[in-house]
């Protein structure tokens, strides 16, 4: 199979996925030597891509490589040899943020040269002067942008953007009202560690019902 052969075909999301499942199967190999314990671990996994992922045969071919892997360190080669097919988060520019959240006039922008894009599902920074978190995801092949206040006090919760038990803060939203003059706020726990959550991210649909819910309030 020849690799220039595949386009990249995975979100990052199915990234995770793959990445999360691939761990599954490292840690039932450290902690057992039953064939029959491995196999139906083996078929948890296969269940868990099949459901998330519809793959042309080349690419089948390329994902079951992980039924291979045996330990950390050919894991973590896997996973590298995935990262070309790999679709990354849609480009953007300091000039898009800016018109992204065009009221925001001191707008704090993020250092994009530091981000790698094909390790992030959504876009988030913060603004530590003023307690603001700027989010941006891709939806419809158009970039969707919310803005809000993230409350530091954290604790452990479930997090409304990547539905995973983690450490978590208040993000609370300000949406207009249907009478003029008036807003109407939203709150919701989310991670207080954007790189942390979009790691989690194994399912951006649920990620984009979280921002639906919040744009069409």
């Amino acid at each position: 199979m020849e690799k220039q052969t595949i386009q990249p075909f995975l979100t990052v999301a199915n990234y995770h996925l793959l990445e999360q499942q691939m761990n599954k199967i490292i840690q039932t190999l450290a902690t057992t030597k039953d064939k029959n314990v491995i196999l139906a671990v083996h078929g948890i996994v296969e269940s868990e891509i099949t459901a998330k992922l519809a793959l042309s045969t080349a690419e089948t071919q390329l994902i079951e490589q992980l039924f291979n892997v045996t330990d950390r360190a050919h894991g973590e080669a896997y996973l590298e040899r995935l990262k070309p097919y790999v679709i990354p988060f849609k480009a953007v520019t300091a000039s898009t943020l800016k018109s992204l959240f065009k009221k925001e006039k001191k707008l704090k922008l993020p250092k994009l040269e530091d981000m790698d894009f094909q390790q992030i599902c959504y876009l988030a920074w913060d603004d530590p002067g003023t307690h603001r978190k700027y989010v941006v995801l891709e939806q419809d092949e158009q970039l969707k942008a919310i803005k809000g206040t993230f409350s530091h006090n954290t604790m452990k919760g479930i997090c409304a953007l990547c539905n995973r038990h983690s450490e978590v803060g208040l993000f609370t939203t300000s949406v207009k009202g249907q009478v003029v003059g008036t807003f109407t706020n939203y709150s919701n726990y989310i991670c207080a560690d954007s790189q942390t959550c979009n790691r989690h991210v194994t399912d951006i649909e649920k990620t984009k019902a979280f921002f639906e819910r919040i744009t069409q309030k």
